[in-house]
């Protein structure tokens, strides 16, 4: 195992590193293991350096996926950033229609406690009643999925309603159109399943 040295002293050398993630990712360093010298508070740098010093495929990509996931929790714990109010969000409320749980609505995975699975792509969107009033993470602060593939940081954008094992799958897997499929065919699953539970409910209340 080879040993390389990152000395980053300021941004410049921090964008510098940046732009050789691609090439630190390649086979060309497996066999390499990164060390840092940072001498600027962005402890992102640090996950990056991680990321890259995981050489196995899965588990680089698990650890990726966990950490990002992460790091967006803890920014916006104790927030309550969607402004849920008796189970609206602030453009539920602004509407005033019978809509609630937000964009969550349309999720199989959704339950009176919250999500019950752990989906990046959802907690990186955020409509613009959110981003108006908090200083929300983008994909663009997590410097660590410039590590993931280009393919994999489509996924991580588009990859909305589905449970964090089938995102995982999507991500290990090395073809672009397979993974596009499978999250086609969950998007239909959910739009159906959005679609049977509104009828049940409207049939419910005219019961009633």
């Amino acid at each position: 195992m080879r040993y390389k040295m990152i000395t980053i002293n300021d941004y410049r050398d921090y964008n510098k590193f940046l732009k050789k993630v691609n090439l630190y990712k390649s086979i060309l360093y497996y066999n390499t293991f990164f060390v840092l010298k940072n001498n600027i508070h962005d402890v992102m740098i640090d996950y990056v350096i991680s990321a890259l010093n995981i050489k196995k495929r899965k588990k680089r990509i698990k650890f990726i996926y966990d950490e990002s996931c992460k790091m967006i929790n803890e920014k916006v714990q104790g927030f309550n950033i969607c402004g849920f109010k008796d189970g609206k969000c602030y453009v539920q409320q602004k509407l005033k229609n019978n809509k609630c749980n937000g964009c969550c609505r349309m999720c199989i995975y959704q339950t009176n406690s919250g999500c019950s699975t752990i989906n990046l792509t959802c907690k990186l969107f955020n409509c613009s009643e959110v981003t108006s009033r908090y200083d929300v993470m983008t994909s663009n602060d997590l410097k660590i999925l410039k590590v993931l593939s280009f393919k994999n940081q489509l996924i991580i954008k588009s990859d909305y309603f589905s449970k964090r094992e089938d995102v995982l799958k999507d991500l290990y897997s090395y073809s672009l159109i397979y993974s596009a499929i499978r999250m086609f065919y969950r998007i239909i699953r959910n739009f159906v399943y959005f679609n049977v539970v509104t009828k049940l409910v409207v049939s419910k209340k005219n019961k009633l």
